[in-house]
């Protein structure tokens, strides 16, 4: 094995270096921060001929930096930043004179802030998978002999469109557990579902075209349509999902239509059949797309999944958008679309000119996750696991429900929507909480007196669960 021949040394800003120069870009690295303490400098040597100077200079600098205190060296190991050197902050940067603040557009497209992830899961705020409870060794074994059998392959272009193998797993695994009827060659894969989203609209819409979004929905779809120029226009949602009467109403020419059927994002309800059949209508009689946010599908923890809308769709106007990091792990950053077969390669087209494609390699190793049946069992378990804590967190509320407290009976996904009329209540409890309770209100578009608290609790553990429930009641009761 070659050893590694130590850090990059800074830039001496001079066309011809002199020692003078080489000592004072190596103290400055130091004291900066380029060179952190205890990293290893290359060879004198090897610094001579990056700097194209004798080797006797750099034996020089090296010297005076460690007389005085800045370098160690040790025979037969080498030239290290003294541990004992403590780097000084660099200054950040601040533009002279008054600064111009961003656009307007700018400035509204920034305040999405919703869509960020926590940086810590404490309870509510882990909507995500759990983690702890993937099967890492089993990935890791199916990496290794990717990269064993695709060697630098996997670490090159990737198609646009997505590795083929992924693309058909992707296919297999849609017909067998939602009754979605694809090719591989309807599959797009995207790095998220919103990505998936705003190049779908920026694909189809005109600037200005109006989209109905559910009210109260999930931020990043309407950040994503915003991105694109589409306008959302907030459709309410009740008991039975989104109110297709109001959206032909609100906007009877929408150009398409946003909805989350199966478990809706954030109240937790479905859409009701009728509903669906409505939505369906109303596309076909105005020509509009519809997008459909399959985000969790595969958590439902009762009976069988829901007919999708795409299942239900005879013209083809359905664009299916889903994801495999819910039901795997958040840093895998890979979702799909499945989409009529007109639209893959100008979606590709547009998917190249934002970020290429989806790194190979993760790819390769979700295909041969779901093609040797790993993804199958995962999912199988992991539904008893999140079924298991939804069913605490519902036990443990129900005392709530005799004070007006009320929440979504359906079986589904990785969060709760704990909802009261009285909106002063519900932002009182989450002001005096020591809990992350995000407030239903901050979902919505347009403002209403009732309130909910957001309970998100997917990648939770189980005694943390457990412990914040009774902590949850007695703000309840105080508030």
């Amino acid at each position: 094995m070659r050893r590694a021949r130590g850090a990059m040394l800074p830039l001496v800003p001079v066309p011809r270096v002199r020692r003078r120069d080489l000592y004072q870009a190596l103290r400055t690295g130091i004291l900066g921060g380029m060179l952190a303490p205890g990293e290893r400098l290359p060879s004198s040597r090897q610094a001579a001929a990056d700097y194209g100077v004798s080797r006797g200079m750099v034996e020089e600098a090296f010297t005076q930096l460690t007389d005085e205190g800045f370098l160690r060296r040790t025979v037969g190991r080498g030239t290290f930043v003294s541990e004992r050197v403590r780097p000084k902050p660099g200054s950040p940067l601040r533009r002279a004179g008054s600064p111009r603040p961003p656009s307007r557009r700018g400035a509204g497209l920034a305040s999405h802030a919703a869509c960020r992830e926590p940086p810590v899961a404490r309870a509510f705020n882990s909507g995500i998978a759990d983690a702890r409870e993937f099967p890492w060794k089993v990935w890791q074994r199916l990496q290794a002999r990717v990269c064993r059998e695709n060697g630098p392959l996997a670490m090159g272009l990737a198609d646009p469109r997505g590795v083929p193998e992924l693309r058909a797993a992707i296919a297999r695994h849609l017909a067998q557990f939602r009754a979605i009827r694809c090719r591989a060659e309807n599959v797009v894969v995207f790095n998220s579902a919103q990505q998936a989203i705003h190049l779908l609209a920026m694909l189809l819409l005109e600037r200005e075209d109006t989209v109905w979004i559910e009210d109260p929905g999930y931020p990043g779809a309407r950040a994503a349509f915003e991105l694109a120029g589409a306008r959302a226009v907030p459709i309410p949602v009740d008991d039975d999902g989104l109110t297709v009467e109001a959206g032909v109403h609100s906007a009877p020419r929408a150009r398409m239509a946003y909805v989350t059927p199966p478990h809706q994002y954030p109240t937790g309800v479905m859409l009701g059949f009728d509903r669906r059949l409505a939505l369906l209508e109303w596309a076909s009689r105005s020509d509009a797309w519809l997008i459909e946010d399959d985000y969790d599908g595969e958590f439902r923890y009762s009976g069988q999944p829901l007919t999708t809308l795409h299942a239900l769709d005879p013209g083809a106007r359905v664009l299916y958008v889903g994801t495999l990091s819910k039901a795997t792990f958040l840093s895998l950053r890979l979702a799909y679309a499945v989409v009529p077969e007109e639209l893959v390669e100008p979606l590709a087209n547009l998917r190249t000119q934002l970020d290429g494609f989806s790194s190979a390699l993760p790819q390769l190793v979700a295909s041969r996750f779901m093609e040797e049946g790993h993804f199958s069992s995962h999912l199988r378990r992991m539904r008893s696991i999140y079924g298991g804590k939804r069913a605490e967190l519902v036990e443990g509320l129900e005392s709530l429900s005799s004070s007006g407290w009320r929440w979504s009976s359906n079986p589904a996904g990785f969060h709760l929507l704990l909802h009261h009329e009285s909106g002063d209540l519900v932002r009182r409890a989450a002001a005096r909480s020591g809990l992350d309770l995000a407030l239903l209100s901050s979902y919505r578009m347009r403002s209403k007196r009732d309130d909910g608290l957001f309970l998100r609790f997917g990648g939770l553990p189980v005694p943390e669960l457990r412990a914040a429930i009774p902590r949850l009641l007695a703000d309840i009761r105080r508030a």
